[in-house]
């Protein structure tokens, strides 16, 4: 199943009356960075931004996970065999 949250997608033309709400799918993210006070999203197939900064999105993102955690990586970070047992 896909992992939607709500995000505000920011108007080209840069006035906040004209951004519209959007159900967006997680499951098809590639990156997301800080633009100003935006946020560029970028997909398997274009780039959008967004009015949510980085802590919002990734609020969203862990609200509801049904009590199941994954292990967050990072270019540090490296699974272990322990944290994949079940």
């Amino acid at each position: 199943m896909a992992h939607f949250v709500k995000l505000t997608q920011a108007s080209p033309t840069g006035y906040t009356e004209e951004d519209s709400r959007i159900l967006f799918n997680l499951d098809t993210v590639i990156s997301v960075e800080p633009v100003g006070d935006q946020t560029m999203i970028q997909t398997r197939w274009g780039r959008m931004t967004v009015s949510e900064d980085l802590d919002t999105i990734l609020n969203l993102a862990n609200a509801d996970r049904g009590g199941f955690k994954a292990p967050q990586l990072d270019s540090f970070t490296r699974i272990n065999e322990e944290s994949l047992s079940l």
